[in-house]
């Protein structure tokens, strides 16, 4: 029982947060102009031009790696900070297991780092699909 007592703050500002997201879904919704969706709104923007093709294109998926790797080592960062601050950090066992988890972080990043220049797109993928999307159009309007 004292274990629920001492988790009571946690619990309320849980739901504090929950409702204070649905809130602002919420009044966003209420509060966001209701403009009549025609086809000039849903059209593919491209800064003035005459849109060529689709808006989704594929996209070079070795930039959201870097990023899953920027968390990871953030993350493991945050980790080791609060492992100094604590004062755990001078028992054996503790060395170890952070010297093990460090090494699995380290092996994985190294890992990924390694194979990352055989498996990265190029971008020729997007340029022959926005070439295929143009000699298209252009065959429309002939």
């Amino acid at each position: 029982m004292r274990l629920f007592v001492d988790f009571v703050p946690v619990i309320v500002w849980a739901l504090f947060a929950i409702i204070l997201v649905i809130v602002m879904l919420l009044a966003s919704w209420v509060l966001r102009p209701h403009v009549l969706q025609n086809s000039e709104k849903l059209s593919t923007y491209e800064c003035g031009e005459e849109p060529v093709g689709p808006a989704r294109i594929s996209y070079p998926y070795n930039y959201i790696i870097y990023t899953v790797l920027f968390v990871v080592i953030d993350v493991m960062g945050a980790f080791l900070w609060l492992l100094a601050a604590s004062t755990l950090r001078l028992e054996a066992l503790i060395v170890w297991q952070t010297l093990i988890f460090v090494l699995i972080i380290m092996g994985g990043v190294g890992f990924v780092m390694k194979v990352l220049p055989q498996i990265s797109l190029t971008g020729q993928e997007t340029l022959e699909l926005y070439r295929e999307a143009k000699a298209a159009r252009k065959e429309a309007h002939h």
